[in-house]
């Protein structure tokens, strides 16, 4: 048995894999895949005023911000604007869990779950555009 989370509605399940072995290799901590986006954002922070930044990276639960600023444990919020013709996105809450030279990674902790339907579509559209190899070439 092996455990599983659902890249899109978030739930966990189980699955047995005959044949498969428990693999004893250190792995990634996140919980659901980062994708990679280029996705116009604006960011409000209670230290400066609102900003427009670039998400590079987004998955159901958090994403990767380019730009620095921001110390670990601070709380942002997020307007994404994923595509011209889409609705906004907003993450009402998140929190700066990393800080490299050149991003920061965010988790998301509230987010509306009409905004969380919306950033499924998001993640959907990524997953699909990036595991189907005709439709990158």
């Amino acid at each position: 048995m092996f455990p599983f989370r659902c890249q899109l509605c978030t739930n966990r399940f189980r699955a047995f894999y005959p044949g498969a072995r428990q693999n004893t290799q250190t792995f990634d901590r996140r919980q659901f895949k980062r994708l990679f986006a280029s996705i116009e954002t604006q960011v409000f922070d209670e230290r400066q005023s609102p900003f427009f930044n670039r998400i590079t990276d987004i998955s159901m639960a958090g994403c990767t911000l380019v730009g620095t600023g921001f110390a670990k444990g601070a709380f942002v919020e997020l307007v994404l604007k994923p595509t011209s013709g889409s609705d906004e996105i907003r993450i009402e809450t998140a929190m700066v869990c990393s800080v490299h030279p050149a991003s920061v990674g965010l988790r998301f902790l509230e987010v509306d779950q009409a905004d969380k339907e919306r950033l499924s579509q998001v993640v959907l559209g990524l997953l699909v555009s990036q595991t189907n190899p005709i439709m990158n070439a």
